[in-house]
């Protein structure tokens, strides 16, 4: 039995742990000393599984009042309430009062159908499509999503938290950096909203000065490297700690060029709505306009000579800047700046350029077991449905023994198009990709399940021709289940305690994704269902783990020591493909695959656990348990973050 430390709270299980596991819950809590705070923590404790503990956070309202809901862990041992130490009451002596009950099924159903009647329908929509495990998937999600704050809430007990902040003192910073302000695009009105926003900074060491003014203090060379610059929208409002926050990082470290934060919008009644939280530095996102850099602060000294401020956005500056590596990129998320209404919309330009490889000479790696009829369409869509390619495809076959798969191998054989190599005894994917590599012809090698089929002939050129940027280790794609719904969006670290697919059983067309289905974007790793990669990259690498990543988190495992090494990886909407999930291989739900599935759960954290916990692709002010884009009710690492 796991105990819980000195400052938590123990929930009791009055009727067993076993009774709470793998179900919907309720926990209601009244704790008018304010021992807990406003954004306690669930620890859920689990036997046998690493990490031992996984954490829900939820808000109490201010007399100390609030409920949690959400889905349990499988192999729960013990739940404990983790206090607030932020705005945790330190002085308090009264215990809170505390009741868990297990939900029905039906009732959690209810909660969701009229909290969240969109995803409910989407539910709905998913089990009469017959997708039953996207359905339960969903529900489950959505389960975890009923505790999640509004904004207003959020809001309320981070300005609190953050009341409490010590921080350090300004006058023991290395640097003291100085800011230029430039107010553009506007009318008086808006430029008078921002200015008065400006007078309430807590950081004073700034004053305004038009881009015509900056670019000529460039020209003289009179940047230096404590010279900051930011250009701010007219009507756009900056929050008291603003500048202060975005100055930090530049006064301790002459490598930052340029830091941005999160932001959101004022509605005409002056409530704050739509924060729109970003990741870390992400080069498609910024070039397509996806990602708004107005505000972002910068320093002058890191501008490349001849860039006119006067005559491109700040986001073209930051590019530039980048491609120039003049510095590293920093994102702070925390919301510091505001649209008000008389602020015109961010400068969204959506340009998308998606790289091509004509005729690329790849290696194709299909791993398989019997499944003839999976297998055949794949290979179809490989020479039926896919642009001119030198293409060298090598089946990995792992006691297949079906007269139809044996049939269709000897067809394939005989006619040139496919080598088989045989894999026996148990199932290990790592082992298939790794003999697949060794046998390859190509530099370019595709990983590719059997159950994976082409929708645009022009997939494989979209592929490759992310590999032509020397940066780009491996590029992934779009996968879609077919009925239309997400299977693959890329990978977020963290979700499910060691990776989830992004966006996983959503449809891209029910605008849940904020337009990311539609972009190119890096990611921290894609899934090895559809994986292109060098093949002097996989062997300088070690290829995949064949002792502890057999079947699970081997892709992410490799694409974690790609950026390990220094490389990107990027996902592309562009070669969308249809993906059956794992059809062939079944699902890991007997004792021996859950078994296996928690040590590869356990090697993943030995290795890779500081890199799980903070995705940079990922904001850390959202959940990691229900769906994307939902508030976490207590953050995780503030500190500002670059991408690498």
């Amino acid at each position: 039995m796991i105990e819980p430390s000195q400052d938590e709270i123990e929930v009791a299980l009055t009727r067993g742990p076993a009774h709470y596991a793998d179900r919907p819950i309720t926990l209601t809590v009244c704790d008018p000393d304010k021992r807990l705070g406003r954004r306690p923590q669930l620890a859920f404790r689990r036997r046998d599984r690493t990490p031992d503990t996984v954490f829900r956070s939820f808000l109490l309202d201010r007399r100390g009042r609030g409920c949690f809901y959400g889905w349990t862990p499988v192999q729960l041992e013990a739940v404990s309430l983790v206090p607030d130490v932020a705005t945790a009451n330190a002085s308090a002596r009264t215990e809170p009062q505390i009741m868990i009950r297990r939900m029905s099924l039906a009732e959690a159903a209810v909660l969701i159908a009229l909290r969240q009647t969109l995803a409910f329908l989407q539910i709905v929509r998913l089990f009469l499509a017959g997708n039953r495990k996207g359905a339960e998937f969903r529900f489950v999600r959505q389960c975890d999503a009923l505790s999640a704050p509004d904004y207003s809430n959020w809001i309320e007990a981070q300005a609190l938290a953050e009341a409490g902040e010590t921080g350090d003192d300004r006058r023991g910073w290395p640097r003291r950096p100085r800011i230029l302000v430039s107010i553009e695009r506007g009318n008086a009105a808006a430029v008078a909203e921002t200015r008065q926003s400006l007078e309430t900074q807590t950081w004073r060491d700034f004053q305004e000065a038009s881009a015509a003014e900056i670019d000529q203090l460039l020209a003289r060379g009179e940047a230096t490297d404590d010279l900051l610059w930011i250009r701010l929208p007219a009507g756009m409002r900056v929050a008291p700690k603003a500048l202060a926050r975005l100055a930090r990082p530049f006064a301790f470290s002459t490598d930052v060029a340029v830091v941005y934060c999160d932001e959101d919008h004022i509605d005409a009644r002056g409530a704050r709505v739509a924060p729109f939280f970003k990741p870390a530095w992400n080069e498609p996102l910024a070039r397509s306009g996806w990602l708004p850099l107005e505000g972002a602060l910068l320093r002058l000294a890191c501008i490349p000579r001849g860039v006119s401020l006067q005559s491109i956005s700040t986001a073209e500056v930051v590019l530039t800047m980048a491609q120039l590596s003049s510095g590293t990129i920093l994102h702070l998320p925390r919301v510091l700046l505001h649209r008000g209404p008389s602020c015109r919309g961010r400068d969204r330009r959506e340009t998308f350029i998606q790289p091509k490889r004509e005729c690329p000479a790849v290696s194709v790696i299909i791993p398989t077991r019997d499944r003839a009829d999976l297998l055949e369409a794949c290979l179809k869509g490989l020479f039926e449905n896919t642009a001119r390619a030198d293409l060298d495809v090598i089946v990995i076959d792992n006691d297949s023994a079906e007269a139809a798969t044996l049939a269709l191998f000897s067809r394939y054989e005989q006619s040139g198009l496919v080598r088989r190599i045989p894999l026996p005894g148990a199932f290990n994917f790592s082992r298939a990709c790794n003999i697949g590599v060794d046998a390859a012809r190509h530099d370019l090698i595709l990983l590719l399940n059997n159950d994976v089929e082409p929708v645009d002939c022009h997939w494989l050129e979209c592929l490759a021709g992310e590999l032509d940027d020397p940066t780009v280790g491996a590029a992934g794609n779009l996968l879609l289940f077919p009925d239309g719904f997400v299977q693959h969006g890329g990978v977020t670290l963290g979700a499910g305690t060691v990776a989830r697919h992004s966006f996983h059983f959503l449809h891209p067309k029910d605008g849940t994704d904020k337009g990311l289905l539609r972009q190119r974007r890096d990611m921290s790793a894609v899934t090895a269902a559809c994986l292109l990669t060098r093949k002097d990259l996989w062997r300088r690498l070690g290829g995949m783990d064949e002792q502890k990543l057999t079947v699970a988190f081997n892709d992410v495992d490799y694409c974690l020591k790609l950026r390990k090494a220094g490389f990107r990886i990027v996902w592309t909407p562009m070669a969308a493909m249809l993906h059956r999930e794992s059809v062939s291989r079944g699902a890991d739900d007997t004792p021996q695959k859950l078994q296996r599935f928690a040590r590869e759960e356990r090697a993943m954290h030995e290795r890779w656990s500081d890199t799980l916990k903070a995705d940079p692709y990922y904001n850390p002010n959202l959940s990691l348990i229900a769906e994307e884009f939902v508030l976490e009710a207590h953050p995780r690492n503030l500190a500002a973050r670059p991408s690498v």
